[in-house]
């Protein structure tokens, strides 16, 4: 068995490395976030949620679904992760998330 010693500049050194490349990640994924289009088409909505095209022509049938017709089947980005929220079940089993108040 091998045991490590390290002094407090070492551990210093190696938790800002790892701060530093969660924080790139961080920003990373908030960009893409941030950059995605008002309205998402199929196939945009289908890449976000990780899903297949089964899994995709279930939630577009489903009432509930945030579809804007207009244009064509678009989904709205916003009301999409509205809707992610609103239907996680953990959310709300285990938080009062949606009984807060909008000052």
């Amino acid at each position: 068995m091998f045991k490590f010693d390290f002094d407090e500049a070492m551990i210093e050194q190696i938790s800002q490395k790892i701060a530093d490349r969660a924080y790139e990640k961080l920003v990373e994924r908030f960009d893409r976030v941030n950059n995605l289009p008002y309205l998402l088409t199929r196939t945009e909505a289908k890449e976000l949620l990780r899903c297949g095209e089964t899994k995709m022509s279930e939630l577009f049938a489903r009432p509930d679904f945030p579809i804007n017709t207009e244009f064509g089947k678009r989904v709205p980005t916003k009301l999409l992760f509205k809707w992610i929220e609103q239907n996680t079940r953990w959310v709300k089993q285990n938080t009062n998330y949606f009984d807060r108040e909008v000052v």
